[in-house]
C-alpha cells in the first residue's frame, strides 16, 4: 500500500521551529521517501505547497488537512505537523484495519521555554495515521458540522473524536514506535501549553505521567532547547 504526508500549518511558530522541524522530515523522506502535499496560509517551498488564505482557527485547521487529503492521493496518509520533530521509526508503521485511525503513542513534549520534557499516554492528531478514504470521510463530515452547527470544544479533535458524540462511528488503535517524536510546545502552539500535572483537571488525561531533562533517542533538552533545536535543524 502506498503511504504519502499531509503537512499543514498556520505559518506562526518560530521560525527556527517551523524550519528545523522540516528540516527533520526530510531526513525522515530520506529514508521512506513518500509524497509530502503541505497546505499552508502562505506559500513555503516544502513538498507539494497548497496555499489557503485564511486566518488561523479551528475551522481553518479541518479545513487545511481536509485540502491535504484530497490532494494526497496514496492509500494511507499520514497526518504531519509544523512544529514536531519525527524520527523514521514514526513511518514504518502500516495501519491494518480500515475503519480504524491509528495513534502512535511514543511522542514526548518538550517546552521550548525551559526545555522541560514530559510524557503521557494521549492520542494527538499529529502522530495519526489511516487509510484516506476513512480519513477523507471523516474530515468531511466534522466539517459540514462545524459550518453548519458550529464547532464545540467538547466534540475533541483527535479521531474518531471531532463528531457530536452520537456520531462517532469508527475505532481507533495506537502503537509505539522505536523512537519517539517531539512535539514543541511553544507560545504560538495551536493548543494550550501544558507542562505541569496541576495544568490537568483529569488524572485520566495523564496516565503515565513522566518528566524529564530530556527524550530518550533524542538527547537532553532542559535548559538548552534552543541549542537541542539547532542540532536537528543543520
Amino acid at each position: 500500500m502506498t503511504k504519502g504526508l499531509v503537512y499543514y500549518t498556520n505559518n506562526l511558530p518560530d521560525e527556527r521551529i517551523f524550519l528545523a522541524c522540516q528540516t527533520q522530515l526530510k531526513r525522515c523522506m530520506d529514508v521512506h521517501s513518500f509524497p509530502i502535499i503541505s497546505v499552508s496560509q502562505k506559500p513555503i517551498k516544502f513538498g507539494q505547497n497548497f496555499v489557503m488564505d485564511i486566518k488561523s482557527s479551528v475551522l481553518s485547521m479541518f479545513k487545511q488537512i481536509l485540502k491535504g487529503i484530497k490532494e494526497c492521493k496514496t492509500d494511507i496518509i499520514f497526518l504531519v505537523e509544523h512544529d514536531v520533530l519525527y524520527h523514521p521509526s514514526h513511518f514504518d508503521f502500516t495501519p491494518e484495519k480500515s475503519n480504524h485511525f491509528y495513534y502512535n503513542r511514543n511522542e514526548w513534549r518538550v517546552s521550548s521555554e525551559s526545555g522541560k520534557a514530559v510524557f503521557y499516554q494521549h492520542n494527538d492528531v499529529s502522530q495519526l495515521s489511516a487509510r484516506r478514504d476513512l480519513l477523507l470521510e471523516h474530515y468531511t463530515r466534522v466539517l459540514e458540522i462545524a459550518e453548519k452547527e458550529g464547532f464545540k470544544n467538547s466534540y475533541g479533535f483527535s479521531p474518531p473524536k471531532g463528531l457530536p458524540k452520537e456520531k462517532q462511528t469508527k475505532h481507533y488503535a495506537t502503537y509505539i514506535s522505536k523512537v519517539p517524536n517531539v512535539d514543541i510546545r511553544h507560545p504560538n502552539a495551536f493548543t494550550q501549553v501544558r507542562m505541569n500535572r496541576s495544568e490537568f483537571r483529569s488524572k485520566n488525561s495523564i496516565k503515565g505521567w513522566i518528566e524529564s531533562d530530556g527524550v530518550p533517542g533524542w538527547g537532553k533538552t532542559l535548559g538548552r532547547f534552543w541549542d537541542f533545536l539547532e542540532e536537528y535543524g543543520r
